[in-house]
């Protein structure tokens, strides 16, 4: 990834501190990076007519909310836009229906500091570049 290139990141998660923590994480790796943080249905299709995103990472359980609706949510709105999970609470039989459903890859919240790898392989696999 180029120095210039800013990366435009949704974090769907509900817990404050661990999407600080994130995005902390992916800017300490070097990644020069935009990010909007969603907890809701409502939040995540509003961060998606709004704007553009590079890539989406998401926690698998949160109040009224889930890794699996919001894949359906992003597979209905911008189906080329890479989703990663980011939870340390995803069945297997969970994680099996999201990477059916384009789920990209997975990051146990225990090892969080891969991430950053993790991103960029999946983008630099994706149309997305890096």
């Amino acid at each position: 990834m180029e120095n210039a290139t800013v990366l435009s990141v949704i974090v769907v998660e509900d817990s404050q501190y661990f999407a600080d923590l994130t995005v902390r994480i992916l800017k300490r790796s070097g990644l020069k990076l935009k990010s909007r943080i969603v907890s809701t249905k409502s939040a995540l299709l509003e961060a998606l007519k709004e704007d553009r995103y590079d890539i989406i990472l998401s926690d698998n359980v949160m109040p009224g909310f889930s890794a699996l609706s919001a894949l359906e949510i992003k597979n209905d709105m911008c189906s080329d836009i890479p989703f990663i999970i980011v939870s340390e609470d995803v069945s297997q039989k969970d994680l099996e229906e999201a990477f059916r459903n384009g789920c990209d890859s997975y990051v146990p919240k225990e090892r969080l500091t891969d991430l950053p790898k993790v991103v960029r392989q999946v983008l630099s696999a994706s149309d997305h570049g890096m």
